[in-house]
């Protein structure tokens, strides 16, 4: 038998998660989760990924860019310096 999803089937995404990083699905924007979606850089480049939902709540500040955002740093192992 097969783990469950993570996600219920006909979660409605908000993002588009690349390899290279993630941006806003545009408002009004109805698809459910891994379905193919491209996020563009501020030069007009495309990146294909794959939407995904993201619970903004969840975070105390965030103003993303219209465009492709990084993804988050690695956490740092206490003791390291970057």
């Amino acid at each position: 038998m097969a783990a469950p999803s993570a996600e219920p089937q006909g979660t409605i995404a908000n993002v588009c998660n690349t390899a290279w990083g993630w941006c806003l699905l545009p408002p009004g924007t109805v698809v459910q989760i891994t379905r193919p979606c491209r996020c563009f850089t501020t030069a007009g480049q495309p990146a294909d990924g794959r939407a995904h939902s993201f619970n903004f709540s969840e975070v105390q500040r965030i103003n993303p860019s219209p465009y492709l955002n990084p993804h988050a740093p690695p956490a740092r192992q206490p003791g390291t310096t970057p």
